[in-house]
């Protein structure tokens, strides 16, 4: 490494941890004083509240760090045009793509190593913080569900419902499809209500329709031939994310709700996004690079000013492809990396015009 290169780093460096120490407290007490008056409510103790503050930190780190190195890389440079060092460096012949290598270097690692810290030490954190949270301000999560479809593993069986009430493991106007291999309708069975009685769910004057294979319909009034054994944990509203997941867990998470027919892009939406937001970190260096040179006075309030629209207007159109995906409206690969691919494309527009 150059020793032009060792003093950019070396410049960088300090300004980014400062940078990151200031966003986490700012983020820190932001989530402090909006739920004070819960904490207050609840007679919370002090040191509650900062076990639950303290399991937030790595979230906070992981929203600061792109943050952190925007500003910090781009006051750097700020800092080096407007003390006319960067003139002379330029004017030696030293390229701009040569001196800032480091940087680039370093957003690349910064990145890879945001991915494992996200996926082995802030989904962890995070999920004890929500749980404590809900214990200190005791809320309750009721797990019935409305408007039910569930299919077994085997696909043969699909039960739905209007309602299940998760205290009495209890089905209401319940329709359960049974389905030969070949997946024709093989029976349906109607039943007002239906209530799982440890093994098995017990039909409620159950009403039965057979389908034969020449495509006549009758009427069966037993329906105890047929045995749903599909367990109450499958109809309970989903409270999981995988958000709260290590990738491969989440995975296979995912795949089980696509298995049960569940609804399941939201979640492979946030499964991608895991992949995807760590290349912040990357991106928001190009910018930075392509930024630092445009202002020579007021770098301080400039670079925080820049840095603060770049990550608005990235968090802002994430988000909006999150929500697309959700409602289908867009693949949930494309609501998780749309952002990303065209923050990067502004990027290199930029940097072609970047001051050399």
């Amino acid at each position: 490494m150059k020793l032009v290169q060792r003093y950019l780093i070396t410049e960088f460096l300090p300004v980014c941890l400062v940078a990151l120490l200031f966003f986490v407290l700012m983020l820190e007490l932001g989530d402090l004083f909006a739920n004070l008056w819960k904490y207050l409510n609840n007679e919370v103790s002090p040191r509650d509240i900062l076990k639950v503050m303290l399991l937030y930190v790595p979230k906070c780190v992981s929203f600061s760090l792109p943050l952190s190195v925007l500003f910090g890389s781009a006051y750097t440079m700020g800092t080096l045009y407007a003390r006319n060092e960067l003139t002379s460096v330029f004017a030696s012949g030293y390229p701009l793509h040569a001196l800032v290598a480091p940087l680039i270097v370093l957003g690349g690692i910064l990145s890879v190593a945001m991915f494992f810290f996200e996926d082995k030490v802030v989904i962890h954190s995070y999920a004890q913080r929500k749980q404590l949270t809900k214990e200190l301000l005791k809320e309750d999560e009721s797990l019935s569900n409305a408007n039910i479809v569930v299919k077994t593993q085997d696909g043969l069986t699909v039960y739905t419902a209007d309602y299940y009430q998760d205290q009495d493991a209890r089905l209401f106007s319940a329709y359960i499809v049974v389905r030969n291999p070949d997946l024709s309708i093989s029976a349906i069975i109607q039943a007002p209500s239906a209530t799982w009685n440890g093994d098995e769910w017990a039909l409620d004057d159950p009403r039965s329709y057979r389908f034969d294979s020449d495509g006549t319909v009758s009427t069966v009034p037993d329906a105890s031939a047929y045995r749903f054994t599909e367990p109450p944990i499958s109809f309970r509203k989903n409270v999981t994310s995988v958000d709260e997941l290590e990738s491969a867990d989440a995975k296979r998470f995912i795949d089980g709700m696509r298995r049960a027919g569940q609804p399941y892009a939201e979640q492979q939406a946030n499964y991608y996004k895991r992949f995807s937001f760590p290349f912040t970190v990357f991106i928001v260096i190009f910018f930075s690079i392509s930024l630092g040179g445009r202002f020579k006075k007021n770098i301080i309030l400039m670079s925080l000013l820049i840095s603060l629209s770049i990550a608005v207007s990235y968090y802002v159109t994430q988000m909006v492809t999150m929500l697309f995906a959700k409602w289908d409206y867009i693949s949930p690969l494309a609501g998780a990396w749309f952002p990303v691919l065209l923050f990067t494309a502004l990027s290199a527009v930029i940097l072609k015009f970047a001051r050399t």
